[in-house]
């Protein structure tokens, strides 16, 4: 069974990944725009259609949602070579979520892997020198975001580059992908808690006391 639910699981991120915005049934019923955001009334936060139905649920589930955020984040980068942190960040969010799904959360990776090999996307390792090599913890302190980061409570990109971070305590990775540590951090603007890379982060105030 767990084999199966992984396939499904699978096959729904993979197709996610690989249809224009434009095609989707959250599209189609007015859900989100064609550059895959929720649609909100006029002059206000709360989005234009409710999920009152099953149908309108299942065009617009949490898998959607991740998957259309790491969408929008294709679009952010201009050119065929993108930092792997980035993307990192954004399939540990997947991967956390559907953990208790899944038999093997790990094909997320596989699966984005081979989406950009087969579409020409290289992956960009280098880190910024003004991030010390940190070795295995992400010291306390406070950073800046270069780049913008996906939240598991929200459906928009809602930390965005240049705002503030902090690591309230030297903080060990919460998991490697794609070959890229994971940090938690606290996001000063929502004090939401989010997860970077090294390649997410400029050096602000190194060990605020």
């Amino acid at each position: 069974m767990g084999s199966a639910i992984d396939l499904f699981v699978s096959y729904r991120f993979l197709k996610l990944l690989t249809t224009p915005f434009e095609k989707t049934d959250a599209f189609k019923l007015g859900v989100i725009d064609k550059k895959g955001h929720r649609i909100l009334k006029p002059k206000s936060s709360k989005p234009m259609v409710e999920l009152t139905t099953s149908q309108l649920k299942n065009s617009y589930t949490i898998l959607h949602k991740l998957v259309f955020n790491i969408k929008k984040l294709f679009n952010k980068v201009p050119g065929l070579r993108t930092k792997v942190g980035t993307y990192a960040a954004a399939l540990f969010l997947l991967k956390d979520t559907f953990k208790e799904h899944v038999e093997n959360p790990d094909f997320f990776e596989s699966e984005l892997v081979k989406y950009l090999k087969e579409n020409n996307i290289e992956f960009d390792n280098s880190i910024s020198e003004e991030v010390i090599g940190f070795g295995e913890v992400l010291p306390k302190g406070e950073y800046t975001l270069n780049a913008d980061i996906l939240s598991k409570e929200e459906e928009e990109l809602s930390a965005k580059s240049g705002d503030k971070v902090v690591a309230y305590e030297d903080s060990p990775p919460v998991d490697t992908v794609l070959g890229i540590e994971i940090f938690p951090v606290i996001h000063v603007k929502t004090q939401e808690k989010i997860y970077v890379s090294l390649e997410d982060l400029d050096q602000w105030k190194h060990g605020k006391k």
